[in-house]
């Protein structure tokens, strides 16, 4: 197998840098074994206006990322304005496959991260060529509960959805939890479930004393990660401990900061906000404990990366958390339940140092290092790429 062509719907792009960065990081893991090429091409939405045509090409050792966007005006009226976006992005799409198979020859294989849209051009490159494609499911939205939810959309999106999976030669999630969903809604075959990747470079074990306990939390803070809720909750802490702070890390808003100030939180509460990579390593190994407080969730790259810093989790029993989150590294508590959430930040408190963060780390590195997710990965596309499978 010399080839291996990746087609995200999700990753990271200027205008959104960090949207889909674990498929990126998952990318960069089977890089480390072998050539990789990912394709991406833009999915803004015929709601916003793109002035002119880009492609970029960025290579890092065996990884090839074609990112590529297209000129989009709107006509003012919405249905027409959605397929000229849509035959948009299909015929790039397109030329883009076609140009990398005159320069490179086809794939032995193609990956698919998020069905739509890149699994409908992974389906008309099966098609044509009779290239199989695994497909990774990294979305949540598989549950009623969950807003603008699988369930939600259009008939078409809906059908394209099921016949992505029905087609794919595997399907792989990070986490047991939504595998076991999206096997009793789709025909998934060969169904895989492969960590999240953490750059164990970065996320490591480091001993640190911080002069308060400091609880971390890093994420896009938007309605699903709840942090109202954790402001509500830390503003009954501190009337019944003060030596605490909590340092926040993302995209935070005008409104939580004055919900912060209203509850009277800014003398414990440092916005970092949006950080680079490295940086949330840094903070992460300078911090006590992880604070999660999210309404849904599949596995958050943030649990992975605080576990190989040694850093115990207090997180909600949604989607994936309860595989990563037991006893011995941190605890669970119900979404939305804030008497739970405040004594889950009280026991942490008093039981600290009964966690072993240096055993954390270590159980967590062996989890989710590079060089494990990468053949992880490698060993699927083996596995299906086999004589006896291509003839099933």
């Amino acid at each position: 197998m010399d080839k291996i062509l990746w087609l995200c719907s999700w990753y990271p792009n200027k205008k959104f840098p960090f949207e889909g960065d674990f498929i990126q990081r998952h990318a960069q893991a089977v890089a480390m074994q072998m050539p990789i090429t990912v394709i991406y091409v833009s999915q803004y939405g015929e709601k916003v206006q793109v002035e002119e045509n880009k492609t970029e090409k960025r290579k890092n050792g065996n990884l090839l990322e074609i990112i590529a966007y297209f000129k989009f005006k709107k006509g003012g009226l919405s249905y027409l304005d959605k397929i000229r976006y849509n035959h948009s992005f299909f015929t790039l799409y397109k030329k883009l496959i076609k140009e990398y198979i005159d320069e490179n020859g086809l794939p032995s294989l193609v990956h698919v991260h998020i069905p739509m849209k890149a699994g409908i051009i992974a389906k008309w490159i099966n098609k044509r060529w009779s290239i199989p494609y695994v497909l990774s499911e990294h979305s949540s939205a598989y549950y009623e509960s969950i807003p603008g939810n699988y369930f939600t959309r259009n008939l078409y999106y809906r059908k394209s959805v099921s016949s992505i999976f029905k087609h794919a030669k595997a399907v792989t999630t990070v986490s047991q939890k939504l595998m076991d969903r999206l096997s009793s809604l789709f025909l998934c075959n060969h169904p895989t479930v492969i960590n999240n990747v953490v750059d164990t470079d970065l996320f490591y074990f480091r001993e640190s004393h911080p002069p308060r306990f400091r609880f971390f939390h890093a994420s896009t803070m938007e309605h699903p990660k709840n942090v109202e809720g954790i402001l509500r909750v830390l503003s009954q802490l501190k009337s019944i401990r003060t030596d605490w702070e909590c340092i926040m890390a993302g995209w935070e808003t005008p409104e939580l900061r004055q919900l912060s100030s209203e509850l009277k939180l800014d003398s414990f509460i440092q916005w970092k906000g949006v950080i680079s990579y490295a940086k949330v390593a840094a903070e992460m190994q300078q911090s006590s404990a992880l604070l999660m407080f999210s309404r849904y969730e599949n596995s958050p790259c943030v649990i992975a990366e605080a576990l190989c810093c040694g850093v115990p989790v207090i997180a909600t029993r949604v989607g994936g958390i309860p595989e990563l989150v037991q006893a011995e590294n941190g605890f669970l508590v119900e979404s939305e339940n804030d008497e739970q959430l405040l004594e889950a930040l009280i026991r942490m408190m008093e039981r600290y140092f009964d966690f072993d963060r240096s055993s954390i780390a270590e159980t967590a590195n062996s989890k989710f290092n590079f060089d494990l997710i990468g053949k992880k990965f490698i060993s699927l596309y083996e596995q299906i790429s086999a004589p006896s499978q291509r003839c099933k």
